[in-house]
């Protein structure tokens, strides 16, 4: 009987180093694709498939509450941001007056629900939220503040004055020296959260000056000196390339669907591939069922976050990260 009692002590105890060793990139979890998105007004959605069905069909989505989501155990938020420097203000939405419709209107409402849950629940898994600076123009609708140097500074400045003492930072994961990112502990990461900013170009170009100052990890090139966290969309094209990426200790995330098109069809190949890819974070617009296409398409992770199948070992199967 002493001799149970003593391989049961054991075993809990390696179990609860096992745990506390995880680092974040060890994990895997699910995340929404356009988090604040509410459905299009009825008036724009039917202008919209008047000129263009496909397009139409494509922002055929909504989601609920940011705080909901989290109680699901959604752990990687988006938010597309808009720039207006006359009120300093960044307002959420997805295009330009015709899809605006979102469940906080602002930046900074969006990162007040953000903070009150996360204060609510300080132990939760790090939450990720990545950015798309939005300022493109489109034919027809109103024309978008560019994002230069002084609408990046003052979004960094929302970020800070909300997330400061909560925040996973560059510096701190891309230590001068090493190649490779040194990723917090899990147990030491949470109530944190991870901000990228998903963009390319001339904005990654100027968000990129400073960056070991900045709050948000540039998605950049594995080659690159800010290289940690990647933004690769397509699973089954680049499985392999993720697959590696992951193996040398960068966070990926990657979309299990895009413009409705595999929900519609029920179609789980591009979700399997995203899952098997190890990415860190899955993407989709359907953490719950589908509605309204005649299936149950789903992308979801029982208990919310698992070990990461590419990295996970003996140690991390016995010891399944909480939420």
């Amino acid at each position: 009987m002493a001799r149970s009692w003593a391989v049961v002590t054991a075993c809990l105890f390696t179990l609860s180093i096992a745990h506390a060793q995880l680092r974040i990139n060890q994990i895997q979890f699910v995340g929404s694709h356009n988090s604040y998105k509410q459905a299009m007004s009825e008036p724009y959605r039917t202008l919209l498939a008047w000129s263009d069905e496909d397009a139409a069909k494509a922002l055929d989505y909504s989601h609920i509450p940011l705080s909901e989501q989290l109680d699901l155990g959604v752990r990687k938020l988006e938010l597309d941001v808009f720039y207006q420097p006359e009120t300093g203000k960044f307002p959420v939405g997805h295009i330009q007056l015709i899809d605006m419709n979102s469940h906080c209107a602002t930046l900074r409402f969006c990162l007040e629900e953000l903070v009150r849950w996360s204060r609510a629940h300080p132990d939760h898994a790090p939450i990720w939220i990545s950015f798309n600076a939005k300022d493109q123009a489109i034919d027809w609708l109103p024309k978008p503040t560019p994002f230069d140097t002084d609408a990046f500074n003052a979004l960094d400045d929302v970020l800070e004055a909300s997330l400061a003492d909560k925040l996973i930072r560059p510096a701190a994961v891309k230590v001068v020296g090493q190649a490779r990112p040194n990723w917090p502990l899990l147990d030491e990461a949470r109530g944190k959260f991870l901000l990228v900013l998903d963009e390319t170009g001339l904005k990654q170009a100027l968000y990129l000056n400073g960056w070991r100052d900045r709050p948000m990890f540039a998605a950049v090139d594995a080659d690159h000196p800010a290289a940690a966290v990647l933004i690769i969309n397509d699973p089954v094209a680049e499985q392999s390339r993720i697959r590696a990426l992951v193996s040398a200790g960068f966070l990926v995330r990657t979309r299990a669907d895009a413009n409705t098109l595999e929900a519609r069809a029920n179609d789980t190949s591009r979700r399997d591939a995203a899952f098997a890819s190890g990415a860190q974070a899955i993407s989709t617009d359907y953490y719950l069922p589908a509605q309204g296409f005649g299936n149950d398409y789903r992308v979801w992770i029982e208990g919310g976050v698992r070990c990461n199948p590419v990295l996970a070992s003996l140690n991390c199967e016995t010891a399944a990260p909480t939420p």
